[in-house]
């Protein structure tokens, strides 16, 4: 799950065969998540209306109040969300279809001791009725619409693709270099660039945009929790559902992408108390089939 693990067992089987070493990569992409940033759609009206859904407006006002008090613990509301960020989810409360706003990143279980070392913000399809899911999954679901979604990849997987070319890469990461050495001057500090700065462009990764060919909004299903930030904020988080990706988003050097829901199973998503498990990560399983596209993002 970090870096440090990964590192630590690739020495102790270094010395093993190479099914050893095979071990480290299983385990390296049964860990590995996707989907760090998403662009959400975030018009609460539309959603309203499109969907059914009863828009909480006491929430949002609450929130949007203490966003001004607190920009850091209550990010600004904007269509790219990070870990942290907040974004509109639907789902079903008695008879209706209601939207609140909730934490891009679920709670973890209260035994857990170490909830910093845990990612939450993704659960895997095939990972979702594990104990450290049990109280949202079966529990707690909804969705949010997607636009798209951005993850890192490693340069020389996305160059393969053909969609991207070197020069564009090394243009984007001089753009980084050059913002980042605005703001460390603009405070006074001296600036020095880092040994990822310094790295040979194909060595390095890169973020990229995914969105659809044809612009269509995408249902993602998520699972929520309960829980208390640091700053004793209470409140509801969540975590979207990812699966095998398509071979476009493989082929650009990612691979994991949202599932994506298709309309007719929002109803039995939204109630899982009338199904079972098994059900449910079948349901999962049957997502509809999107054609994406990629670039480099504007805004990385």
């Amino acid at each position: 799950m970090r870096r440090d693990f990964f590192v630590g067992l690739s020495k102790i089987l270094g010395w093993l065969s190479i099914s050893g070493r095979l071990l480290v990569v299983v385990l390296r992409r049964w860990y590995q998540q996707m989907c760090y940033s998403a662009l959400v759609k975030m018009d609460l009206d539309e959603l309203g209306r499109k969907y059914g859904a009863v828009i909480i407006r006491g929430q949002v006002d609450d929130y949007l109040r203490a966003s001004r008090q607190d920009a850091k613990g209550f990010p600004p509301l904007e269509g790219r969300i990070y870990p942290g960020h907040y974004a509109p989810v639907i789902f079903a409360r008695d008879s209706n279809s209601v939207c609140e706003l909730m934490r891009y990143g679920a709670y973890p279980p209260p035994q857990i001791h170490n909830p910093k070392a845990y990612t939450t913000f993704n659960v895997r399809r095939d990972n979702i009725n594990s104990h450290f899911w049990a109280g949202a999954f079966m529990k707690h679901h909804g969705f949010v619409v997607l636009e798209g979604f951005y993850e890192w990849v490693a340069v020389q997987d996305l160059l393969m693709a053909g969609v991207v070319a070197l020069r564009d890469v090394e243009a984007e990461f001089a753009k980084q270099s050059e913002e980042r050495k605005r703001k460390i001057l603009a405070v006074g500090k001296k600036y020095k660039s880092t040994p990822t700065e310094s790295k040979d462009p194909l060595l390095r990764k890169i973020v990229i945009e995914f969105r659809p060919d044809d612009q269509q909004e995408m249902l993602a299903p998520v699972i929520f929790s309960h829980g208390v930030q640091a700053n004793g904020h209470k409140g509801w988080g969540f975590a979207i559902i990812t699966d095998d990706p398509p071979l476009e988003i493989s082929a650009a050097g990612h691979d994991r992408c949202p599932v994506i829901l298709q309309p007719e199973a929002l109803t039995q998503w939204l109630h899982p108390e009338s199904f079972g498990p098994k059900d449910l990560i079948e349901l999962l399983g049957m997502k509809q089939r999107v054609a994406f596209n990629h670039k480099l993002p504007e805004v990385a």
